[in-house]
């Protein structure tokens, strides 16, 4: 990762890497980590990895919120999805996912009171999680908010 970078403003990877005619950014700095850390730095940061080269699975797990109304109808995209206008429609079948990681988080802590997405109890959206969630949950990042 590049420290400070989070507060330039959106940046030009192709340029940097252009730049210093690799994709090894000298004002880059490792996070190093074991097998079970978590690293947490703000989505703005430039940052990546290397191929995983070893036998072992890497899982990334990335977590971004928006206000609905930083993303709704604003045209984005075209990094990690396809360019949309992000509609209501759009904005609803993305934040499916809450509902099912409250439905999951109910059949880990069933005596637990579930969370009450206000937007889902609104509309009287029901979720289960179960075999045919996590099918539906597949390439689910192809609906990111990519702003």
């Amino acid at each position: 990762m590049i420290p400070g970078t989070h507060a330039l403003g959106r940046a030009d990877i192709p340029a940097l890497v252009a730049s210093a005619g690799s994709d090894r950014l000298p004002s880059a700095v490792p996070i190093v980590c074991s097998a079970g850390d978590v690293a947490i730095c703000n989505r703005q940061l430039v940052h990546g990895s290397f191929a995983n080269t070893s036998s072992l699975p890497r899982v990334s797990i990335n977590f971004g919120f928006h206000r609905r109304s930083s993303v709704l109808d604003v045209h984005a995209g075209g990094v990690h999805n396809a360019r949309a206008t992000y509609d209501a429609a759009r904005i609803a079948e993305r934040s499916r996912v809450l509902g099912y990681a409250i439905a999951a988080r109910q059949l880990r802590f069933p005596d637990a009171p579930p969370y009450r997405y206000a937007p889902f109890a609104e509309r009287g959206e029901l979720f289960v999680w179960d075999d045919q969630a996590r099918n539906l949950l597949h390439d689910y990042n192809l609906l990111d908010l990519s702003i």
